[in-house]
């Protein structure tokens, strides 16, 4: 009987032992569990830190693309009403053709801008994988629809335009009816002498301005120039929204 007590009791022992070695070996896993939780939340604290870093940097530079664009549609819309103003003159008053040859050209000439839309800062977000990753839905899809619709569409605008006031500049001045300086030429071919006197050339580029060829060709480059006025002032509309709502990510106060 004595035998039986002392086997019990060495066996209740052992148990006892082995309770406390399982308790420990779980506090020990719990508390390496609890480590790598932490190291994991601290690594993608840091990682979202820095993401929120290079956001804000590429934010902060879409700004200043977005206000030399601004600038850009300034310019390019008083640009294109100056040539609507000079292009009418035409068709209003005949008075234009008193003018000094040179103020005649000026009035006739088509300029396109050489400005295209900068989104320099835009395709480096795209290709660092952050384009739906800038902040609010709503910011997010007011930069993707600017550069993916608004640029877009003013940049195809101006390269029409271009080829089109292209096509308008071999009619005034590469034609065999007269000779003629282009206004925005080079001074020094200007010291080259005409075959005619500047009164005989003047006739003739009149001639060309009162034809049905002539008064189409302004026409459509009044026309022309009057929709690149209603794109440039809703882009440009879009790009100052498009900063307030950059501005209001970062949290800058502008007023």
């Amino acid at each position: 009987m004595i035998k039986f007590f002392r086997k019990l009791r060495k066996q209740l022992l052992t148990e006892n032992k082995f309770s406390k070695y399982l308790l420990y070996a779980i506090g020990e896993i719990v508390l390496v569990v609890i480590g790598i939780l932490i190291a994991l939340s601290i690594n993608n604290w840091n990682e979202n830190r820095k993401q929120e870093a290079k956001v804000n940097n590429y934010l902060k530079s879409m700004v200043i693309d977005l206000k030399s664009d601004t600038n850009a549609y300034d310019r390019i819309i008083s640009s294109f009403e100056n040539q609507v103003a000079a292009n009418s003159s035409i068709f209003k008053d005949k008075g234009y053709q008193e003018l000094p040859l040179d103020s005649i050209v000026s009035r006739i000439t088509s300029y396109y801008a050489m400005h295209q839309i900068v989104d320099q800062t835009y395709q480096k977000i795209k290709n660092s994988g952050l384009s739906d990753n800038l902040g609010s839905k709503e910011l997010n899809d007011a930069i993707n629809n600017y550069y993916s619709n608004g640029v877009n569409s003013f940049n195809t605008y101006l390269q029409y335009d271009k080829e089109r006031s292209t096509r308008d500049d071999d009619l005034w001045f590469l034609t065999n009816n007269y000779e003629i300086n282009l206004i925005y030429q080079a001074t020094e071919t200007m010291e080259f002498p005409f075959s005619e006197s500047e009164e005989t050339r003047k006739k003739a580029i009149i001639q060309t301005i009162e034809s049905n060829l002539g008064r189409n060709y302004l026409r459509h480059n009044i026309n022309r120039k009057r929709v690149g006025i209603i794109i440039a002032k809703q882009t440009k509309t879009e790009a100052e929204e498009l900063i307030e709502l950059i501005n209001k990510e970062l949290k800058i106060d502008t007023n």
